[in-house]
């Protein structure tokens, strides 16, 4: 007994031993405690009122958009009122005009918050845009507006400037995702538009807990539903994956030539007075924009940023070539035009319909496989021109509700390895210290 007495004693004290080490050296709670009590509340407010706000300015984005579908002329007359409206916006501050990710990337580089009187221009002239009669993507303004929200929430709960970069982050994820109705696809869209070759996972939980209840705060208020919605189940075979290699180095291509001219026509448009470039800028792209109205033969194309019918119908229906053709070119050229011209609006949906077409062409290769080829050129449009090839398989699969990824994954690795070395994105330049360094000086100013 006296040797079982002393055997259980020993062990219990290597066991009490190994306790206090494990709790000292492998358990740190007071870091545990910090996450539980600050990261993850903090991250449910800012996914509660991101998705709120992204309900409210998706109502009053359809609402307007039905109020210009009365009658198609008016996607010719929108454009230039709207155009007026943003000119003056860039008088007051011209962050306003342009996709707005490439501000806020530098932007989240400094210690300075964005101030309210710029958000709230943003949100206004943004919601004007996306209503109809431009090719612009949500996702730009609501990673703008969301980094504010996120910057703000996190100052209000005693965070240090310190965390300003991952607040900031969280914040435009969990709005993106609402908006997008793609939460973990923009989460990770966030993080690799943030770190373009050199993937951080920091602010990986939080970001997603503040996406998913942007998400779901957003659908209670706006109902559930496929954002590019597909009546189509996608079907692929193994002899397919050759044809989406070339897709991948043709959208690659096609992507290029879309960067040059887009910072072609943003550099073009210094030349104009900020008052004067959206007004220039959308009056050129307009015989273009009556153009893709007479080719694809309705207003889909013009009412996208409201709802994704012209993406959902170039995934499922053949188009012919020539129509795919002249959406690639009109696409390009329009936002070229308006977005590179101070319209803000962001390069998702573009990029969306460039691949959509392409893979809409692909498509006439395998006609029973359509949905797949589109599929995967929006996913290699998006990997190439924002360089987040992750996001762009989980964002293309949430937003159509569709198991496309194997496919898609070769397109999309094709895609991203041939475009290195250039961004539509203009934050994600390798190079950034001269924009960092403008806009810190702003910041002081303001």
């Amino acid at each position: 007994m006296k040797f079982d007495r002393t055997f259980f004693q020993l062990v219990w004290q290597y066991l009490k031993g190994c306790a206090k080490v494990n709790l000292k050296l492998r358990f740190d709670l007071l870091s545990i405690s910090h996450f539980l009590g600050r990261w993850i509340p903090y991250a449910f407010t800012v996914g509660i009122i991101t998705g709120s706000i992204a309900a409210f300015m998706d109502v009053l984005i359809t609402e307007i958009n039905r109020l210009i579908s009365i009658h198609d002329v008016l996607f010719f007359l929108y454009p230039i009122a709207t155009a007026l409206v943003v000119g003056y916006t860039l008088v007051i501050d011209p962050v306003v005009g342009g996709p707005g990710i490439g501000y806020a990337i530098v932007h989240l580089k400094t210690k300075y918050f964005l101030p309210a009187k710029l958000v709230f221009l943003k949100f206004v002239s943004s919601t004007l845009v996306l209503s109809g009669g431009f090719i612009a993507g949500r996702e730009g303004p609501s990673f703008f507006i969301g980094v504010a929200i996120g910057e703000w929430l996190g100052k209000a709960y005693g965070f240090s400037k310190r965390f300003k970069n991952l607040l900031g982050l969280i914040g435009g994820g969990a709005f993106t995702g609402a908006l997008l109705k793609a939460p973990l696809g923009s989460s990770i869209f966030a993080m690799e538009l943030e770190n373009m070759y050199d993937f951080d996972y920091s602010p990986f939980v939080p970001m997603i807990i503040a996406a998913i209840t942007s998400y779901l705060t957003f659908t209670f208020f706006r109902g559930e539903s496929a954002f590019i919605a597909l009546t189509r189940e996608p079907i692929w075979t193994l002899d397919s994956i050759p044809y989406l290699v070339i897709m991948g180095l043709t959208i690659s291509f096609i992507i290029y030539l879309y960067t040059f001219m887009f910072h072609t026509g943003s550099c073009v448009s210094k030349f104009f007075e900020p008052f004067k470039r959206p007004v220039i800028g959308t009056a050129v792209s307009l015989p273009i924009l009556i153009a893709l109205y007479f080719a694809t033969n309705d207003t889909e194309i013009l009412a996208a940023p409201a709802h994704m019918n012209i993406v959902s119908k170039l995934a499922q229906v053949p188009f012919p070539v020539w129509i795919d053709i002249i959406i690639v070119i009109g696409v390009i050229l329009v936002t070229s035009l308006t977005l590179g011209f101070g319209i803000p609006g962001g390069l998702v949906l573009p990029n969306l319909l460039i691949g959509a077409a392409v893979g809409n062409m692909f498509g006439h290769l395998f006609p029973d496989q359509i949905v797949m080829f589109s599929l995967a050129g929006m996913g290699a449009a998006l990997a190439a021109g924002a360089k987040t090839p992750l996001a762009a398989i989980v964002m293309i699969t949430e937003m159509s509700h569709a198991d496309v990824v194997i496919p898609m994954t070769a397109a999309v690795i094709t895609s991203y390895t041939t475009s290195f070395g250039f961004s539509l994105y203009l934050g994600q330049e390798i190079d950034i210290k001269p924009l960092i360094k403008g806009v810190t000086k702003r910041g002081k100013d303001t």
